[in-house]
């Protein structure tokens, strides 16, 4: 370990230590890379461990069970067969927003959470005299993001289903009795997404690669797009590194390159021209 971060010390700023670079087995390289992903990984996984945790914990047991009996009728059922829904209240049927959620929906110019029309077929204009954030038609789902963005997603991917209120209790319940295990898996799961959008970098710097070697050719260096990519293993991580601390403590909104330009700033500072620039050669 001590000698990961010694490496990664290296990596922020020692041009002499990116000119041996280029002379290290790239599978020495890469073997660095994954430790250091494996860290950082970790490190996101905790952190969001002991953000989230223990708020979706309150939620299942204290919130979930209210919000199921405030905002889904005990009179309302629905039951999805086949890809069409049928109800057992007269239509149309109207569930308006309460509290927080009316705040939010009058934000948005909307005022009732779902409108049940299982008679009609979806019709955009009939959608937005409902001033309604879903609809409910006999085949569809239909759904408007705070932007506007219309969404309509077909009921045929439903499985044959019968939806009351006591069947969403009974899910707050079985989640709620089997917590310590969705915590778990769902702490592992995150881990492995974790550690994919890190390795991702192994195809993306197949790109960023083109860096060094431009800035190698405006020096006149001699540097081939393997040696690059080396370089590149090695320059990304302080990039990664940065943005990971940045997504835990939330210091600020990050831009969507946020990690191409702290990768350029590593490549050009240590590229610069040293006792030895021979090293580049290979």
């Amino acid at each position: 370990m001590k000698t990961i971060f010694e490496t990664f010390k290296q990596s922020i700023y020692n041009p002499v230590f990116y000119q041996n670079a280029v002379t290290a087995p790239l599978s020495n390289i890469a073997r660095y890379y994954i430790k250091f992903s494996l860290v950082l990984s970790f490190l996101m996984t905790i952190s969001l461990g002991i953000l989230l945790v223990p708020q979706g914990v309150t939620f299942i047991k204290e919130h979930a069970p209210e919000m199921v009996r405030n905002y889904f009728p005990a009179e309302l059922t629905v039951h999805i067969e086949k890809g069409e829904a049928s109800v057992n209240v007269v239509e149309p049927y109207v569930i308006v927003g309460k509290d927080g959620a009316q705040t939010i929906l009058k934000e948005q110019g909307l005022e009732n959470m779902l409108v049940v029309d299982t008679k009609h077929d979806f019709d955009k204009k009939k959608f937005e005299e409902y001033k309604t954030f879903a609809l409910l038609t006999k085949t569809e789902i239909v759904t408007q993001s705070d932007k506007g963005q219309i969404t309509i997603q077909d009921l045929r991917v439903f499985p044959t289903v019968t939806i009351n209120q006591e069947w969403l209790l009974s899910w707050v319940e079985k989640v709620h009795s089997n917590i310590g295990y969705i915590i778990f898996f769902g702490l592992i799961a995150t881990f492995i997404a974790m550690m994919l959008g890190y390795l991702k970098y192994f195809v993306v710097l197949l790109i960023f690669a083109l860096i060094p070697l431009f800035i190698a050719y405006l020096k006149k260096i001699s540097l081939s797009y393997g040696n690059a990519y080396k370089m590149s293993l090695y320059a990304i991580i302080p990039a990664l590194a940065l943005k990971t601390l940045i997504n835990i403590f939330g210091v600020f909104s990050m831009p969507a390159y946020f990690t191409l330009l702290v990768f350029m700033l590593v490549v050009a500072i240590n590229m610069q021209e040293t006792e030895q620039p021979k090293l580049f050669n290979n």
